[in-house]
């Protein structure tokens, strides 16, 4: 009896030393990934600020795009529609976590800041 339950706290020891080893090694990634929205056939560029690191794709007819793997630190994100820079955003990749830059509206113009605000109405109009 004594024999059978030391070869089943051997074998829990075991598998909660391996389940251990594992969460470990998934906590220390060293990358990360950009996720967003934009509009289908927007280009997308990144570019690590801190290594000189580029990459771009095409977002998909869905208007969704990937980067994945990417190693850590700070990217500048730029959308572009047509000729038109819809986006620039800074974003910052933390070990095995996923970034969202914000999305660009179908109708943001070139600049990527925010839009002027609109002019009050005149009082009493």
């Amino acid at each position: 009896m004594i024999k059978a339950f030391g070869k089943k706290a051997g074998l829990f020891a075991a598998a909660t030393a391996l389940l251990l080893v594992a969460f470990t090694a998934f906590a220390q990634r060293a990358d990360g990934n950009i996720n967003g929205d934009a509009s289908p056939g927007d280009k997308v560029y990144v570019a690590n600020t801190g290594t000189g690191l580029k990459r771009e794709t095409v977002a998909d007819e869905d208007g969704k795009y990937r980067f994945r793997s990417l190693p850590l630190g700070t990217y500048e994100v730029k959308i572009v529609r047509g000729e038109e820079n819809v986006l620039n955003a800074t974003v910052t990749l933390r070990p095995g976590g996923t970034a969202r830059p914000p999305t660009p509206k179908a109708d943001d113009a070139a600049t990527g800041a925010d839009p002027a605000p609109s002019p009050a109405p005149s009082a009493g109009n």
